[in-house]
């Protein structure tokens, strides 16, 4: 399971892996954009490095959803409080998807084992999502929740309990690769354009500032 989905991620994005450590700064730029700014711009950026049509889709009702909400509350002012929360879900997302994780294990040694795990955790839970998905269509079972969601728990617990068996036996050790901080290109495409995006969301257009949206 964890071999087929490290494959798909390979193949998906070859070329486009970023190393851990310019991860972090690109996150952290981004990160102060979303916290500091009151525009769609880091959203609408996170979105476009996502690039998964099933996760665009969704995020797009739930902001429908939640504006239809907050509007009928009159609680409008709070929306920006979604786009940055739907934000701060993309740039996980795109954390599973780009970081190289050996670079995690070369620059942390085993303590970047944990983080490992957790990014890994995307990549999997959408592939076991669209073969469920995918078997569903072929035996045309069609829009029943509960027959959807039990593959996708069992699934889940037999994860849970790789992971449990893993962390039970696993050997203690002292790794340590060998580390390297030149970037790469896709390191400084991430850089460069997180900090055009930051730049243009601390002096937005208008039609760009969530408030000229609510207001």
């Amino acid at each position: 399971m964890m071999n087929d989905s490290a494959t798909e991620r390979v193949k998906r994005h070859a070329g486009t892996e970023a190393s851990f450590f310019y991860s972090l700064i690109f996150s952290t730029i981004t990160a102060v954009s979303i916290t500091f700014t009151n525009t769609f711009l880091p959203l609408l950026y996170t979105l476009a490095l996502v690039r998964r049509s099933y996760v665009i889709l969704v995020e797009v009702v739930i902001s429908l959803i939640s504006f239809f909400l907050l509007t009928v509350f009159g609680k409008e002012y709070l929306f920006i409080f979604t786009v940055r929360a739907l934000s701060y879900i993309n740039l996980y997302f795109i954390m599973s998807e780009y970081v190289d994780y050996t670079t995690v294990l070369d620059l942390l040694g085993e303590r970047g084992v944990p983080i490992v795990v957790g990014l890994s955790y995307y990549p999997l839970f959408y592939r076991i999502a669209k073969e469920i998905n995918f078997n569903a269509r072929a035996r045309k079972i069609g829009f029943k929740p509960y027959k959807l969601l039990l593959p996708f728990i069992v699934e889940m617990v037999k994860v849970a309990e790789d992971l449990y068996i893993a962390y039970t036996i696993k050997l203690y050790g002292k790794y340590r690769g060998k580390i390297n901080l030149f970037p790469r290109k896709f390191d400084l495409v991430l850089l460069t354009s997180s900090l055009i995006a930051l730049i243009i969301s601390l002096y937005p257009p208008h039609f760009l500032e969530v408030y000229n949206i609510v207001t």
